[in-house]
C-alpha cells in the first residue's frame, strides 16, 4: 500500500510544491505522512491536495526555452472548490478564486 503523502503526489502538479506540502500542509493538518492511506484517510487527502492547489493557484507561470507546460489556473481553483466541498470545508471553497477589487479614485496621469 502505498502512505499518505505517495499518494497525494499522483495528483497533477503536486510534484512540483513538495515543499510546502511537507512543511506546511502536514503540520497545519497534524498528518503523519508515512502513514498508509487508507479509504478512511482519503478525506484528509483530498483536503491536502486541495489546500495545496489553492497555493499553487497564486504562484507565477513559468516557461522554459521553446519548452512550456501550463495548465490553467482555472483547473486548479476548480479541483480545490469541488475536493474542500467533498471533504467538508465548503467555507474556504467559498472564498477560492475571487478576484481583489481595490477602491479608490486613480487618476490616468502617470
Amino acid at each position: 500500500m502505498a502512505t499518505i503523502r505517495e499518494t497525494i503526489l499522483e495528483y497533477p502538479s503536486i510534484e512540483d510544491m513538495k515543499g510546502f506540502l511537507d512543511k506546511v500542509v502536514f503540520v497545519k493538518r497534524g498528518i503523519n505522512s508515512e502513514a498508509e492511506c487508507t479509504a478512511e484517510s482519503m478525506k484528509q487527502v483530498g483536503l491536502c491536495v486541495a489546500d495545496t492547489y489553492a497555493m499553487l493557484v497564486n504562484s507565477q507561470d513559468f516557461s522554459e526555452n521553446k519548452l512550456s507546460i501550463t495548465h490553467p489556473r482555472s483547473f486548479y481553483v476548480q479541483t480545490a472548490k469541488q475536493l474542500y466541498i467533498e471533504n467538508g470545508e465548503p467555507e474556504k471553497a467559498g472564498k477560492l478564486g475571487k478576484r481583489i477589487i481595490i477602491k479608490g479614485k486613480a487618476g490616468n496621469r502617470w
